[in-house]
């Protein structure tokens, strides 16, 4: 059997900059689990946007706060033998919007930066694992392939282990197409 992960991560500015570092990251995966953590090596100033402003609206001083290392150390005990990650990947068309950019320079950011969720986890696990994966798979784009009508989102979507869990349940809705 497929054992596939599902994860979101959030990061302190574009990945693009030399201030983006990981705030935090979600996990969930098909026999139900979830895990989250939040990264206790970055300063995070809800200040600097609207979006982490809100976010962190969801996210209390109580949230478990763990080092680089003991992330790492985690996220290699709950993935254990992966075969594949999936990610929601915003289109080039709303990454152009959200950063206002110019879409040569939005072209150019997307085609390095598309897969950023899994860099990060990447750039964090190291050495990477023997067998883990080296792509990461689009739930955007796969449910659009298939039809799917994209679920709502929950008032707390954006805290990391419930948009992870809604990854999965996206997931669940394309399944058939995939198996198909």
């Amino acid at each position: 059997m497929t054992r596939r992960i599902f994860l979101d991560t959030e990061w302190t500015a574009p990945p693009w900059s030399e201030r983006s570092e990981l705030m935090w990251i979600g996990l969930a995966d098909e026999e139900g689990r979830s895990w989250y953590a939040i990264s206790a090596d970055v300063e995070i100033d809800p200040a600097t946007n609207d979006f982490i402003s809100g976010v962190f609206g969801l996210i209390t001083p109580t949230e478990p706060r763990l080092s680089r290392d003991q992330i790492a150390d985690a996220v290699v005990d709950f993935c254990g033998e992966v075969d594949e990650f999936w990610a929601w990947i915003p289109t080039l068309q709303s990454v152009t919007d959200f950063f206002d950019l110019a879409d040569e320079e939005a072209a150019e950011l997307y085609a390095e930066y598309w897969d950023w969720d899994l860099q990060l986890v990447r750039s964090l696990v190291r050495p990477w694992p023997q067998g883990w994966p080296d792509r990461l798979r689009d739930l955007n784009a796969a449910a659009a392939a298939a039809g799917v009508e994209v679920p709502p989102r929950a008032k707390n979507h954006l805290h990391p282990r419930i948009h992870a869990e809604w990854n999965r349940s996206l997931f669940e809705l394309i399944r058939p197409n995939l198996e198909g």
